[in-house]
């Protein structure tokens, strides 16, 4: 990875200006945040655009009071992934405050595949029901919604991918953000547009339906800006206060936070999705309902360990069988013996280790097509090279940096050819800003004040910071050896910095002048507060360049 030190100019006028530290003043400058936008970022007001602002909301919630005053059957129908199955615990819970008995339907991967199909549209109306609600999918089901309509069962589509300009399916009302200019925000999930509408039915705010649409926020990892920063800033607050026993279980002894959300809870829930063979993840559903027993809870919460772990070796080592082919300018995999579940998971760990795009499928012999995830990088929109070659694909979905694809065995080679040939000569690799910075100024004070910044994510990522040609003055090995801690006593008081799994580099930087790159923060124990930095990497000049 390679690092450029921003070359601060502004921060003695920020500080004068914006009545701020010179630590924080580094970061506002790095970031480029105006007065008014750093106002209104550390501005406790809630953000939140109302349900009817959707082109065709009224149309959606019309048809919802009319199936409840004329007792018609309503299913809800999501996804099998994080943001698709919390979607429909939302409404479910929303629908079961209203009194109102719905079904649902988390689809398998493998079975389903993805979004509406014509025959679940099939079974749905044997069974009876007459409205489909659809949350996380649907926009591109244009054969399940004609299957719908001419079987008279009424379909709603939410829903935040892709479409293309007026090419959407004929359905009674689509719920969508970029449908129409009227809603403000176009980059929110699909969870979150559960919750608008089901806020819309209750006719009040929920905080734990609220807190349930923040995770799938993060675990969508939308733009943490406008409503999307909202709802994840005051949601961190409802979670650590009223302790949810469903999040709590999934959480485990760790603090509320983007990272704990989008590294342990979003993961564990997606693990169902990815693995339903061991558990049908329409039990999530259940589990996040309000009423659900402690003893349900409890035995899912222990599944969602066990699948999470299966599907963190699977994937170890399956990335590992792939890294095995050509991958020096991309990655473009197939196997039969690949789990469908996790190529997307194989193709992300491709991504962020090497800055460059992935393809990697799961070959089906009997239908003689591959299944695949792609994962794109900066400067390579995935999205925009399917439909760039959408006449050697049998379906694609996605958006600029992920997206699903099928091919046929007889295109196979010539999408590879296409992956080349669109990325010949181009360079992917990321540069990371860091912010210089001495030890004079990491007292608690400063380093707390960058709380106000927080919650990071998309668009507002964490400051990455340097410290320079520093020395320390201890150096000790962590959890027999695991990893290592750089101690140093500061006027200002105790600083610490954690290098996690480097621990076999003990005697490299025992008494050594090093210069470190890493994240800040305030760390509590017995009372007692010290500054930490989690060290990201120790570089070498030749990893630096200067904005």
């Amino acid at each position: 990875m390679k690092y450029k030190i921003d070359q601060l100019s502004k921060t003695s006028q920020i500080i004068k200006d914006y009545h701020v530290n010179p630590l924080l003043a580094k970061v506002i400058e790095e970031k480029g945040l105006s007065l008014e936008a750093y106002q209104q970022m550390i501005n406790p007001r809630l953000i939140y655009h109302d349900f009817s602002l959707f082109t065709e909301g009224e149309m959606a919630l019309d048809r919802i009071w009319e199936a409840i005053e004329k007792k018609e059957k309503i299913v809800i129908y999501g996804d099998y992934d994080c943001d698709g199955i919390l979607a429909t615990s939302i409404l479910v819970q929303a629908f079961h405050e209203l009194n109102i008995h719905v079904g649902f339907h988390i689809p398998n991967r493998f079975e389903d595949g993805y979004g509406l199909n014509v025959h679940r549209v099939e079974q749905m109306a044997e069974k009876g029901y007459n409205l489909i609600i659809t949350v996380d999918n649907g926009i591109k089901a244009f054969e399940a919604v004609e299957k719908a309509n001419e079987l008279g069962v009424d379909v709603i589509i939410t829903d935040h991918h892709t479409f293309e300009g007026d090419d959407y399916p004929d359905a009674c009302a689509i719920v969508h953000p970029k449908l129409g200019d009227s809603y403000p925000m176009k980059e929110i999930c699909g969870g979150f547009i559960a919750y608008k509408l089901a806020a819309a039915l209750l006719g009040h705010h929920d905080p734990y339906l609220y807190s349930l649409a923040a995770i799938t926020t993060i675990s969508d990892m939308m733009p943490l800006r406008d409503e999307n920063r909202s709802v994840v800033k005051r949601s961190l607050a409802f979670m650590a206060e009223k302790h949810y026993p469903q999040l709590d279980l999934l959480l485990g002894n760790q603090r509320y936070s983007t990272t704990s959300i989008g590294f342990t809870i979003a993961p564990k829930i997606n693990a169902f999705g990815r693995l339903p063979e061991i558990v049908n993840p329409n039990n999530l559903v259940k589990f996040f309902q309000k009423d659900c027993p402690m003893r349900f809870m409890e035995a899912v919460s222990e599944n969602a360990k066990k699948i999470n772990t299966k599907r963190q070796s699977l994937t170890n080592a399956q990335y590992e069988e792939a890294m095995q082919e050509e991958h020096e300018h991309c990655l473009y995999y197939a196997s039969e013996n690949v789990h469908e579940g996790i190529i997307g998971l194989i193709a992300g760990k491709y991504t962020r280790t090497y800055e460059q795009p992935a393809l990697v499928m799961h070959y089906d012999e009997e239908s003689q097509t591959y299944k695949g995830s792609a994962r794109g990088v900066n400067g390579f929109n995935i999205y925009e090279f399917f439909d760039a070659h959408k006449d050697l694909l049998i379906q694609f979905g996605g958006h600029a940096m992920a997206g699903g694809f099928s091919v046929a065995q007889s295109h196979f080679e010539d999408l590879h050819q296409a992956l080349l040939k669109d990325i010949d000569g181009r360079d992917f690799n990321a540069e990371k800003v860091v912010i210089p910075v001495s030890f004079e100024e990491l007292t608690i004070d400063n380093v707390s004040s960058l709380e106000a910044l927080e919650p990071y994510g998309q668009t507002n990522e964490q400051p990455l910071f340097i410290l320079k040609d520093v020395t320390f003055d201890g150096l000790r090995q962590l959890s027999e050896g695991k990893h290592l801690r750089f101690d140093k006593t500061l006027e200002a008081g105790r600083f610490a910095a954690l290098y996690f799994g480097k621990g076999d580099r003990y005697e490299d930087y025992l008494n050594q002048e090093l210069t470190m790159v890493g994240t800040l923060s305030i760390n509590e124990y017995h009372g007692f507060k010290s500054v930490n930095m989690i060290i990201e990497e120790i570089v070498n000049d030749d990893d630096l360049e200067f904005a």
